[in-house]
């Protein structure tokens, strides 16, 4: 299979419910950073203890994620994973695996960090959808 060209990256990227708030602009330096991943069925992507050096985007197939409670789930595709472990700067308390050959684009936490740094309209995309997703699980309430 042929890597993803770099209009296919933003397209997916802009697909992601993370970035849904980022303009055009923003989401194309996103993909800039973002490397393609494949994964066979079974494979460790991350385990818990693991460094959180990288998010990831589900391209294609579906990553299992465990909680460290045995509570589980599956991301497909246009799905992200590992975001806040990056952000909290901690170990990964979660563990990833592919249920199935999967793709997955995945930006480095360096590269990420960097970027937001000189990227206010990143840094207040990414408030924006964390919030919205938040207050959709708490009822509404921020």
């Amino acid at each position: 299979m042929k890597p993803l060209a770099q209009i296919e990256k933003v397209l997916l990227l802009r697909a992601a419910g993370l970035f849904s708030h980022c303009n055009a602009e923003a989401v194309v330096r996103i993909a800039s950073i973002a490397a393609e991943r494949r994964f066979d069925a079974g494979d460790a992507i991350y385990r818990a203890g693991d460094p959180a050096d990288a998010l990831y985007l589900v391209v294609s197939g579906s990553v299992d994620v465990a909680e460290s409670d045995d509570g589980r789930r599956a991301i497909g595709p246009r799905g992200t994973f590992g975001v806040h472990e990056i952000l909290s700067g901690r170990l990964r308390t979660t563990r990833a695996r592919a249920l199935e050959p999967t793709v997955t684009l995945a930006i480095e936490a360096d590269d990420f960090f960097d970027l937001l740094s000189h990227d206010i309209e990143i840094v207040k995309a990414l408030f924006r959808e964390i919030l919205a997703e938040r207050s959709s699980t708490n009822g509404g309430l921020p």
